[in-house]
């Protein structure tokens, strides 16, 4: 009996070993999809917050004044918001993978359309579509419709980045999920910071404009080419295959839909100083350094270059007024990418309290 007890207590921890080793190798298929979405989404982040910084500086240089760069990211704003209600749609039909390659794709579209935007700078104000002298409404019209690509790319990828979580994450682990979900926006928000430094340095001291877009376009190109290789095509598929607009708005729950619109009109209000009226006040040059003279452009302060003809520094953007602080494209990159990360840096610690 002492034998067969032994023999009995060696066949259980086999047995045992057996199941750990398969629960460990589920646990790791499990977490794959989480580790190739994850990658992807923040690979975007950074060009998303490079694509902001790309589109306001240049659209600056050229003369273009804070009205019609807003007006330019109209349409990226709106397609957000209108994405985010049939992304959830999308991803219920035909998969998390689906939906995350389709939005890397529209990334690649935004910024291979940039380059047709002028790349040329002068104080005349000249900006060119295709090679082809435009007018500024042309030029709004059609940096505005390619913005919208990158806006509905933005939340298209934002959906898999968000609901991969929850695939992973066992439903009597809720804890452990808004864990996931929180670190998950920390990394994204500040790698979102990382590419206004990066869209903004490239843009001024690291090569330029074709430069900048180059650079965004093999990130993306990267993140596509994970996404691709690392998910199976049925990942969040929905078992009920007729999802409707009508299941997003949840109305067992009208707190979640006044939630989501409080976010709406809060993200507003944060956009309203942050992302076209504070970039400008930090590039337009102070009054008292236009009209100084000078021999070349060494002679003028950041935000200004040498009029030739009239001797004497002049505004590169005639239309921004002047006032601000005349910061480089870069400074005025750091200090946002400093607030982005700081701000959640802020809100992690907040966060964390409430665990």
């Amino acid at each position: 009996t002492g034998a067969a007890r032994q023999q009995g207590a060696r066949l259980a921890g086999r047995m045992a070993g057996r199941h750990g080793e398969a629960g460990m190798a589920s646990s790791r298929r499990a977490l794959l999809p989480f580790a190739v979405i994850s990658c992807s989404y923040l690979l975007f982040t950074v060009t998303d917050g490079a694509l902001r910084m790309i589109v306001l500086l240049h659209a600056y240089s050229l003369n273009f004044s804070a009205m019609d760069v807003a007006v330019m990211f109209v349409l990226y704003e709106l397609a957000g918001v209108f994405t985010n209600l049939l992304a959830g749609v999308a991803g219920a039909r035909w998969g998390i993978r689906a939906t995350l390659v389709t939005g890397l794709l529209l990334q690649l579209l935004t910024y291979g359309l940039l380059y047709g935007w002028g790349w040329q700078e002068d104080l005349a104000g000249e900006t060119r579509l295709f090679g082809h002298t435009a007018t500024k409404q042309q030029a709004i019209v059609y940096i505005t419709i390619v913005q919208m690509f990158g806006g509905v790319a933005k939340d298209l990828t934002k959906l898999g980045g968000k609901t991969v979580t929850k695939l992973v994450t066992p439903d009597e682990k809720n804890t452990q999920l808004f864990k996931i979900v929180s670190l998950l926006t920390g990394w994204k928000n500040s790698l979102k910071g990382v590419g206004y430094f990066l869209g903004s340095a490239l843009l001024g001291d690291g090569g330029g404009y074709p430069v900048a877009l180059g650079v965004m376009l093999a990130l993306v190109g990267a993140a596509l080419v994970v996404a691709l290789a690392g998910l199976d095509g049925q990942l969040g598929t929905a078992a009920k295959k007729n999802a409707s607009l009508r299941d997003v708005f949840d109305t067992r729950n009208p707190n979640l839909n006044w939630l989501s619109l409080a976010r709406l009109f809060l993200f507003a209000s944060r956009d309203f100083w942050f992302e076209v009226p504070l970039p400008f006040f930090l590039r337009t040059p102070p009054c008292a350094a236009i009209g100084r003279p000078c021999a070349d452009d060494s002679d003028c302060g950041s935000g200004t270059a040498c009029d030739a003809e009239a001797g004497a520094c002049a505004n590169l953007n005639p239309g921004g007024g002047c006032g601000g602080l005349g910061w480089s494209r870069t400074q005025v990159g750091a200090l946002l990418a400093l607030y982005i990360i700081a701000y959640i840096i802020a809100y992690d610690k907040r966060t964390r309290r409430s665990w």
